[in-house]
């Protein structure tokens, strides 16, 4: 099977090694998929950097960054739209949870002198999710590792608002990837190693539905 690109995010790869307790487990899963992990130039400073797990999978080039020229060049005009879409894609999200009445909340998008949606960084404010989809829209990556309920939404606003009417986004949790390995009977660990990871992701609960998937597969 032919290996897609997929932009991994920081709460998925923080669920699948529990907070970095069982980092290995991050190869241990996507050893045994056929995904080519990325991730935004965007994230990596301001996200990955913090966890020192994380970052040694970019270091070793487990993960690869994309940089911004990849999917601008030198391309102005390409700048200006993203920047543009970036703003009106966080302000949307901004208002639909504002409207909702949520827990979750985001900020006002305000960026002080001297700094732009770059280089400045508001915590809790979904910026990365942001760029993300934006940039898995400029470069018609397929698929989106991720267990933050609000990228789903964040992709119908940015295919909306970038009329990417041909364009499919798949979006793809934790426990999909789990499921994935179950259905595989070719996967290159065991069943009771298996057992321990998905335990170990804090699937506990839904090892039962797992486990069963595992089983009628290698009948």
């Amino acid at each position: 099977m032919t290996k897609q690109k997929a932009i991994v995010d920081t709460c998925l790869l923080q669920k699948i090694s529990s907070n970095g307790k069982y980092a290995g487990n991050i190869k241990k899963i996507f050893d045994n998929l056929d995904y080519i992990l990325v991730a935004h130039r965007y994230v990596v400073d301001h996200e990955f950097g913090l966890h020192s797990y994380i970052k040694r999978l970019i270091d070793e080039g487990y993960i690869t960054t994309i940089e911004y020229d990849e999917f601008f060049g030198e391309d102005d005009f390409s700048r200006m739209i993203y920047e543009t879409q970036f703003e009106a894609i966080y302000n949307e999200m901004r208002n639909y949870l504002q409207r909702k009445g949520g827990i979750k909340q985001m900020p006002k998008l305000v960026i002080p002198n001297g700094k732009d949606i770059y280089s400045h960084h508001i915590q809790g404010s979904s910026m990365g999710d942001v760029h993300m989809i934006i940039m898995a829209s400029f470069m018609r990556i397929p698929v989106f590792l991720s267990d933050d309920f609000d990228i789903g939404l964040l992709r119908d606003i940015a295919k909306r608002r970038l009329s990417l009417s041909s364009y499919q986004l798949k979006i793809v949790n934790s426990f999909n990837l789990l499921v994935q390995i179950a259905e595989n009977p070719d996967v290159k660990m065991t069943h009771k190693e298996f057992e321990t990871i998905v335990k170990q992701t804090g699937e506990r609960e839904n090892w039962k539905t797992i486990n069963a998937i595992w089983n009628s597969k290698r009948i």
